[in-house]
């Protein structure tokens, strides 16, 4: 029995990591109706723009001008086409972001002479890696989805399939295939009580994934921009007829994405170390978003927590009778069953179109 408990308290602290993957799934489909598959390369590239500034990982000049070149091209762009700011404030902003990115990515903030103690530079370089996540995020969005605005979902769909190699290959590019060592050093915080035993790590990765899930909640349901959003997503048309501005709203969806992607990314690397491969983690939010439903904020919660207590279970229980790696299956066969009872998910809108 203690054993059983463990193993769902486990599951419960990952399930909320593949939780907040399956609300990055579940925002960007209310808010355009598009399946993201490449959540997976956002996940690894979010966790490598974290490592460059915590861990001081610096880039040589040939792959870090190029970054700050684009960086610069898409602030320009955006201020000037997006926020309509004036072309004399759009091209100075663009150039001076541009420039300090470069210096990030060659020199290095140093954070780790700077701030010895782990848990001051992680309170610094954590927002700073999630902010670049963002960036990225937009940007991708702006290259990438923008055009196909007033299209087919699938179009989209099928896009992101094309930008997750893309994404792979360029990270493989910048940093190579092999791992990087990833240790946080966070505060310990085991919860040790009898039998029971609670590693620190899993537990950060639960609170702050819980965190960052609450506080995007607040931002859709308590905020201008998070009404605009919800707006877009229950019909985009009258919405723009309202005067919300659809496109700049699909931005900052994308942008919040990319964000919370990172932060899922960094617990996951602080599991054991950072490498491409990990992104098929990612693919984690497909059973979860699945299960709770594809337009469901609180399916997705419901959904990342049934997906990790399954994946413990299969794997506590399951393995050790000789069914090696069962628990990367197990999510998948819950699927099946889920689908077969309700094919819109636990808590899907069942939709009805006229013909």
């Amino acid at each position: 029995m203690i054993d059983l408990v463990q193993t769902l308290g486990s599951g419960i602290l990952v399930g909320l990591v593949y939780a907040l993957l399956g609300l990055c799934i579940v925002i960007i489909f209310k808010a355009s109706e598009a399946f993201n598959f490449a959540i997976g390369e956002f996940l690894i590239l979010g966790s490598f723009l974290f490592y460059v500034l915590f861990f001081n990982e610096t880039l040589p000049w040939h792959r870090a001008l190029p970054l700050g070149a684009l960086i610069f091209l898409f602030f320009s762009y955006v201020l000037f086409f997006d926020i309509s700011a004036r072309f004399l404030i759009a091209l100075p902003s663009g150039l001076v972001t541009g420039f300090l990115i470069f210096c990030v990515l060659f020199f290095g903030l140093n954070l780790p002479s700077l701030v010895p103690s782990p848990l001051l530079r992680f309170i610094i370089a954590f927002p700073l890696g999630l902010l670049a996540a963002g960036i990225v995020g937009s940007m991708v969005e702006r290259i990438t989805i923008k055009p196909l605005l007033g299209r087919s979902p699938i179009s989209m769909t099928i896009v992101t399939l094309g930008l997750g190699f893309f994404l792979r290959g360029c990270i493989q590019l910048i940093w190579g295939s092999h791992a990087y060592p990833f240790f946080l050093d966070l505060p310990d915080i085991t919860i040790e009580m009898g039998d029971f035993l609670f590693l620190s790590d899993p537990i950060w990765a639960g609170i702050l994934s819980l965190l960052t899930f609450g506080l995007v909640i607040v931002f859709l349901f308590r905020t201008r921009w998070g009404l605009a959003i919800r707006a877009t997503s229950e019909d985009q048309a009258k919405a723009m007829a309202f005067g919300i501005n659809a496109r700049f709203i699909l931005l900052i969806v994308w942008a919040i994405s990319a964000l919370c992607i990172a932060v899922a990314g960094i617990m996951i690397s602080n599991f054991g170390a950072l490498q491409v491969g990990m992104g098929f983690v990612g693919l984690r939010a497909i059973p979860v978003v699945l299960i709770g439903g594809m337009d469901s904020i609180g399916g997705a919660l419901v959904g990342g927590v049934i997906v990790g207590m399954c994946e413990a279970l299969a794997g506590a229980y399951l393995e050790p009778m000789g069914l090696i790696g069962f628990k990367d299956v197990a999510p998948y066969i819950l699927l099946l069953i889920v689908l077969f009872i309700r094919p819109y998910g636990l808590f899907g809108t069942v939709r009805i179109e006229r013909v």
